[in-house]
């Protein structure tokens, strides 16, 4: 059994008026069990400020984490604050790492750190969590590609990449024991009497347009051409884009079908000069695509749809809890109605975190019985501990 609480703070500035608010909520005296860790998320704002480093040093356990543009947990919703997760167990043990810095070849850095991580202990990691640097030279899916292949795609994985709620992204970070990392990949492994259950609201079936199409060329995230030709040319043929102007397909999710069944969905985040497509996510040729078109409602009837679902079947246990910031854009104006949604069927029914994320990672289970562990957007992940 794992038990879990949180505590949050918005003040940047004064450190120990942050640390101090921050360790009166979590209370630990008396409530830590054997093995503990912290998950830490909050806004890049706290680069400037002492408050993370020193409050890991008073804590007497790992912490992991990263930079969010939004961040909620139980009597509290903010684009400005710091929250702590504490997961605690007598049954559950708790292990963390953070690799080197990452520059052109993510392999070495991340085979050691998987090797340290799993080969700290002598039993089968049962859950990877993911903490993913936001790198504009290197894709999410490679990390996680990789990660199925070191753990022999027979662990799911669960997790985030970093953002920030600031334009230049300039300042994302992963977080691991009170420092920031820009480049740096941070993993929790979780051994043990762990039964974690996954739920995802994603696109709604009956907003996938039935015209579907074959991706015929990439490179990495960037797709560049469909039924063969330039993706922004296909688009115009079907009506959905007009003079290569994209105005509006940043609601459109690419739904793509992978040769094992399994879905992904993708976020268009701009254009090449050829018309090809920049996603947040690979994709492989062969697969297929749908559009789709999400609205406000979309994003909290999922939302809201998913959690009473999770709540329903989880009797009470923890829920950690991701969404992409691509769905706050279609909120618009509107953008804490996912909060509001989130606030509105928790109440007090378990404890949780709910966190805006640059990518969700999320674990496909095979008919063959393997993992296929993916990198998501357009999706609110839950994962009940």
């Amino acid at each position: 059994m794992i038990k879990m609480f949180t505590a949050f703070t918005e003040e940047i500035d004064d450190v120990e008026t942050a640390v101090a608010e921050v360790l009166d909520q979590l209370d630990l005296d008396g409530r830590l069990l054997s093995s503990s860790v912290g998950i830490l998320h909050c806004s890049c704002e706290f680069d400037e400020s002492d408050v993370i480093k020193t409050l890991c040093g008073r804590l007497p356990f790992d912490t992991v984490g990263c930079t969010s543009m939004s961040v909620q947990v139980r009597g509290m919703k903010s684009q400005l604050a710091l929250t702590v997760t504490v997961l605690t167990s007598d049954d559950v043990r708790f292990v963390s790492g953070v690799s080197s810095p990452i520059s052109d070849d993510l392999n070495e850095p991340v085979t050691e750190l998987y090797e340290r991580v799993a080969g700290s202990v002598p039993e089968k990691l049962a859950l990877i969590m993911t903490f993913i640097p936001f790198m504009k030279n290197i894709g999410e899916d490679e990390f996680i590609e990789k990660i199925n292949e070191l753990s022999g795609r027979q662990i799911p994985a669960f997790g985030t990449v970093s953002i920030s709620g600031e334009e230049s992204l300039d300042r994302v970070y992963t977080i691991h024991n009170g420092e920031f990392h820009v480049t740096s990949l941070v993993l929790l492994g979780l051994i043990g009497d762990v039964d974690p259950m996954f739920f995802r609201a994603t696109v709604p079936e009956d907003k996938i347009l039935k015209q579907k199409a074959m991706v015929t060329g990439v490179s990495k995230n960037i797709l560049k051409t469909v039924n063969n030709m330039p993706t922004l040319k296909y688009l115009e043929s079907i009506g959905l884009a007009k003079d290569g102007n994209m105005e509006g397909l940043e609601s459109m999710p690419f739904v793509i079908k992978l040769s094992d069944g399994s879905l992904l969905t993708r976020a268009i985040i701009g254009t090449t000069p050829d018309d090809g497509l920049i996603l947040c996510g690979a994709l492989p040729v062969g697969s297929t695509l749908a559009i789709a078109a999400m609205d406000h409602d979309d994003v909290t009837a999922t939302t809201e749809e998913k959690l009473r679902e999770a709540i329903e079947k989880s009797a009470g246990r923890n829920m950690i809890m991701y969404s992409c910031v691509a769905r706050s854009w279609i909120l618009g104006a509107k953008m804490t109605a996912e909060h509001d949604k989130v606030e509105e069927c928790m109440g007090d029914s378990v404890p949780y975190h709910f966190v805006y994320s640059g990518g969700e990672i999320f674990p496909a289970f095979l008919e063959d019985g393997s993992i296929s562990n993916q990198l998501q957007n357009y999706t609110m992940i839950v994962c009940v501990l």
